[in-house]
């Protein structure tokens, strides 16, 4: 892709595994681990959108908490220690074996690259220099700087802005089908990490590419 100089990446599932700590807690959290920890993405989403829509911008260190509350309650989960020791892990997570190295080439390729995330700054820096990927990441973004959240325009606005490249100069790589959604209409180059065969999004912005793991992201043209 020779015209693109910056690859913005979202962190939560992009770059880092957020179902570690579910795996982690999976014996105390019971048979409903995975249902729970696939809840409790799509009620963040849900949360965050609905709160824009009110005009109600909250912190979402919160919007984690409220999702993971009523994600739990519904399987009847009810130790808040568990809870508690959740969202601690989600501070704390790993990368995927291929991120740090696809990272370093693109950096080495004469690339920028950066993160754009709805995490909040304080944390998302914390985990990525958990992660050990801080140092190569020329940028980190949050949504929390516009007071919005992606898919809003105003977010992708702000990224342009910061990088002060033209939108047709930036890739944005994501998990989410509907963040890529977002980016697509937004006129990124979109890419989506579909590592688990997810069904994409039924709307009219698609991925310009997609693949299944980072690795990948090297070899397109």
């Amino acid at each position: 892709m020779k015209k693109i100089k910056t690859y913005v990446f979202n962190a939560y599932g992009a770059l880092l595994d957020t179902y570690l700590p579910f795996e982690k807690y999976r014996e105390e959290l019971g048979e409903h681990a995975l249902i729970i920890y696939k809840l409790w993405r799509s009620k963040r989403l849900q949360y965050s959108s609905q709160l824009s829509l009110m005009n109600q911008y909250t912190s979402y260190d919160k919007i984690q908490k409220y999702a993971l509350d009523f994600a739990c309650e519904v399987y009847g989960v009810t130790d808040e220690g568990i809870k508690k020791k959740i969202l601690t892990e989600h501070s704390q997570l790993h990368c995927y074996p291929d991120v740090k190295e696809v990272l370093t080439s693109l950096k080495n390729d004469g690339l920028q690259t950066a993160v754009l995330s709805n995490g909040t700054p304080q944390k998302l820096n914390s985990t990525l220099r958990h992660a050990g990927i801080s140092d190569v990441l020329d940028g980190v973004y949050s949504t929390e700087q516009v007071h919005a959240y992606k898919p809003s325009p105003a977010v992708y606005d702000f990224v342009g802005e910061q990088l002060g490249l033209a939108r047709n100069k930036i890739c944005f790589v994501s998990s989410n089908s509907w963040d890529i959604a977002g980016a697509a209409s937004y006129g990124f180059t979109s890419v989506w990490i579909n590592r688990y065969e997810r069904t994409p999004e039924h709307l009219p912005y698609k991925a310009d590419h997609v693949i299944k793991n980072l690795a990948e992201l090297l070899t397109l043209e």
